[in-house]
């Protein structure tokens, strides 16, 4: 989200500059490329650095900039007083959903922190409630402006057959359902795969992929092993073809815990996919049940199973979401609705300054 904000804003108006609290990143060569300098405040990602609050008060004091947008917890609490100090005119933060109630201290820090912020932004109505109900931030001073992605990538067809050997499934394999994110424990990964257990009678031939890395990568992968169903899942790891792989499953699946407004789902919603998920968080505001998709309770993977049985048992209704996923993107999730919200978020904060 930060790369395409950086990215996509108007050039004539905003010089923007990406500041990250530790290394780069895997997205550190779009913003190159995009010609977007990149300030990196540490190498060392692995030890507390007690110096980072001067580093970011130094670099706004060289820096100047007008405007400090922050994204989570310690770039909100360090960079947001670095800013007041170093006397920036305007501070917006966006909070992208987290797992509540948070460590204590975190949450007062945040709630005291958000009293010198112009306007917190929550990617969704979900993510708004969780701080006005454990944070105490008014209501009043946290705007909802959902999470868009730039949709351009998923207009160009995929060679489904060259993408299918790439990834060496078998030409009359099928049906294919996806997964993308990290691998960690709050994405309800474990749920997935006793769901494959479940259902791989009834779709012997069935491939469920999942893309990315994580934590749980090994023991995944070893829980698969146990419960006799290796050969209906693919690890792929970390890809950066994730439109590409969208292009060629038949469902999307999001089994996760606890979400704000994931990209990923509407990753799967610009790349026209009927969705099978939990829910949690903002999931039920980008998935519409009995419309775009199905939404299940999270925990249950007997129930998650036979959403997915449905859908694949079901070619027209899953035609009928797939269409529907599209259509409620251009709605709700296009990038460039994202991006004309937040400018007025910039120019509104300008207007009204001082806080």
């Amino acid at each position: 989200m930060v790369v395409d904000l950086a990215c996509n804003l108007n050039k004539d108006r905003y010089d923007v500059s990406v500041c990250a609290l530790r290394e780069g990143g895997p997205y550190e060569s779009e913003l190159l490329n995009d010609g977007i300098p990149i300030i990196k405040l540490a190498e060392n990602t692995y030890t507390v650095d007690y110096l980072m609050f001067w580093k970011i008060y130094r670099t706004m004091r060289e820096m100047r900039p007008t405007i400090v947008h922050t994204h989570n917890t310690q770039p909100f609490l360090e960079g947001t007083v670095a800013a007041v100090l170093a006397g920036v005119p305007v501070v917006v933060h966006t909070d992208h959903g987290r797992q509540f109630p948070d460590k204590w201290r975190y949450m007062t820090a945040e709630r005291i922190v958000s009293r010198f912020v112009n306007q917190v932004v929550a990617v969704s109505e979900a993510t708004k409630s969780d701080l006005v109900q454990y944070e105490k931030i008014p209501a009043s001073q946290i705007m909802v402006v959902a999470n868009g992605i730039n949709e351009q990538k998923y207009q160009f067809p995929v060679d489904r057959s060259w993408k299918r050997k790439e990834l060496n499934i078998a030409p009359d394999a099928g049906p294919i359902v996806g997964w993308c994110g990290r691998l960690s424990p709050e994405k309800g990964l474990d749920v997935l795969i006793r769901a494959v257990e479940l259902l791989k009678k009834d779709f012997p031939g069935m491939v469920f992929l999942i893309a990315g890395e994580g934590d749980l990568d090994g023991p995944l992968r070893q829980e698969a092993k146990e419960r006799n169903v290796e050969r209906w899942i693919r690890f792929l790891g970390p890809r950066s073809d994730v439109h590409e792989i969208m292009g060629i499953i038949d469902l999307f699946v999001l089994p996760s815990l606890r979400e704000g407004l994931p990209l990923v789902l509407l990753e799967a919603m610009a790349a026209s996919l009927a969705i099978v998920a939990t829910n949690v968080g903002g999931i039920p505001e980008a998935v519409v049940d009995g419309v775009n998709g199905l939404l299940v309770k999270p925990c249950h993977p007997e129930e998650f199973a036979a959403a997915i049985k449905r859908l694949l048992s079901d070619e027209v209704m899953r035609e009928k979401f797939a269409k529907n996923s599209l259509e409620l993107f251009y709605q709700r999730f296009g990038l460039r609705k994202m991006l004309t919200e937040y400018e007025e978020i910039y120019l509104g904060c300008l207007k009204a300054e001082p806080k």
